[in-house]
């Protein structure tokens, strides 16, 4: 059994009919939409075998005036 695969395959057995092109894999891959982060093997992506998609990861915009309690949150999850 091997421990990667195609992006191409991964994605037949991830997504339900239609399954996205291979341009739009790509740049799911590239943008870490993919968890584990896919990798490129010489001219091919490769995936893990138990790799899914986790869509957009967004992360919040810290600025420099914001409330320290909201800085405590945003860095470790608690207000206390």
């Amino acid at each position: 059994m091997t421990r990667t695969k195609t992006l191409k395959t991964w994605a037949e057995e991830e997504f339900e009919a239609p399954v996205p092109s291979y341009q739009t894999l790509i740049r799911y891959a590239k943008n870490g939409m993919i968890s584990p982060q896919p990798f490129k093997a010489g001219r091919c992506w490769r995936v893990d075998t138990n790799a899914r998609f986790i869509g957009m990861n967004t992360k919040p915009t810290i600025k420099h005036n914001d409330d320290p309690r909201l800085l405590r949150i945003l860095e470790d999850g608690s207000s206390a």
